[in-house]
């Protein structure tokens, strides 16, 4: 192989690698559901697959869920919601995430879990004038990725690091 081949199968596997692509054939997005968390931090929770789509339901103005699927399969589940400065997120749903598996702390927003399968990242934020707490959950669904845990148990962290602030503001939710 000359060297111009060389170089130009490298570099069409680097853009490849940076392109946001997912190892099927969709494209990675940068938003969750209309949430601009980059496709950095969304990719690893995805499977490989030949097609990706969201779906979000409102519970009125104050809740929603983003659900994620690929090949038809949901993959990825998404709550947020505002609550009152006094509620407990994540004491809320501690059964919930402890069926996760494995749930710890985490060092995320004012207070974090994450489990082998999902996690909640919670907030206090100034919402239309009155303080709330924004709590985001996140849940792999089915066959979560990455397989190794270690490693899917990072990328939820990262992925709820990356996606809480951008969450709140597009709930106009402030810090």
């Amino acid at each position: 192989m000359t060297r111009k081949a060389r170089a130009l199968v490298l570099s069409t596997a680097l853009a490849a690698a940076l392109s946001g692509c997912s190892g099927g054939s969709y494209s990675t997005p940068d938003a969750l559901c209309g949430v601009p968390v980059g496709s950095a931090a969304l990719a690893p929770l995805l499977p490989d697959g030949q097609k990706l789509e969201q779906s979000v339901t409102r519970f009125g103005p104050k809740a929603y869920t983003c659900t994620v699927s690929v090949d038809g399969k949901d993959v990825v589940y998404v709550a947020d919601s505002l609550t009152g400065v006094r509620d407990d997120p994540v004491a809320s749903m501690h059964y919930t995430l402890v069926g996760l598996g494995n749930l710890q702390k985490a060092t995320v927003g004012d207070d974090a879990r994450v489990a082998d399968r999902g996690g909640i990242a919670v907030s206090a934020c100034t919402h239309e004038g009155s303080r709330q707490k924004f709590a985001a959950l996140v849940m792999l669904l089915k066959h979560p990725v990455p397989k190794a845990t270690a490693d899917r148990r990072k990328a939820l962290e990262d992925f709820l690091r990356a996606y809480l602030p951008k969450a709140m503001a597009a709930e106009n939710c402030r810090r």
